[in-house]
């Protein structure tokens, strides 16, 4: 039986990535398999687990489901587990990576996005990235900061433009 991820990433490519270069050979890792795609000129979905950490979960529990330890970068085409960096990077030296993106959507002009800078997250727009919304006692006229709601643990939301 088809898994619900395939189902729902069919035609679609999800790499899990950081943009966190505390770890040089990981993110060079991540830029590297970016690239390739970027070349071949295919859609794709980049999970920046840097910027929100449920990505960091969902990829836990998805190659918890394929019974692989996750290293950044990984790739899942249509749903399923594809490899990270040295297996697409072997892929596509051989040529199994075309065959492979026959069914994906191409992209005719690659552009960043506006609004993001390509990065799929800008600050919040509620509390501009402070993670705190302000909120006042209408009884008292006191005010008491709250961690915003808006937004994630790092003050970011999904860019509307990337969504649509």
């Amino acid at each position: 039986p088809l898994q619900i991820s395939s189902v729902l990433e069919y035609g679609r490519i999800v790499i899990y990535t950081t943009g966190l270069r505390v770890v040089r050979t990981t993110f060079e890792r991540c830029e590297l398999v970016r690239k390739i795609f970027q070349n071949h000129r295919v859609k794709f979905q980049e999970k920046n687990i840097a910027l929100n950490s449920d990505y960091g979960k969902e990829l836990d529990d998805r190659c918890r489901k394929v019974g692989e330890t996750p290293s950044l970068p990984v790739v899942f085409i249509e749903g399923q587990y594809l490899g990270g960096a040295e297996k697409i990077l072997s892929m596509n030296e051989s040529g199994e990576l075309q065959d492979l993106l026959t069914k994906i959507e191409r992209v005719q002009h690659p552009h960043e996005c506006l609004s993001c800078g390509g990065f799929g997250f800008v600050p919040c727009s509620a509390c501009h990235g402070s993670k705190m919304s302000v909120f006042r006692n209408c009884f008292t006229d006191s005010f008491k900061a709250l961690k915003c709601t808006a937004c994630n643990e790092n003050g970011l939301q999904r860019c509307q433009s990337c969504l649509s």
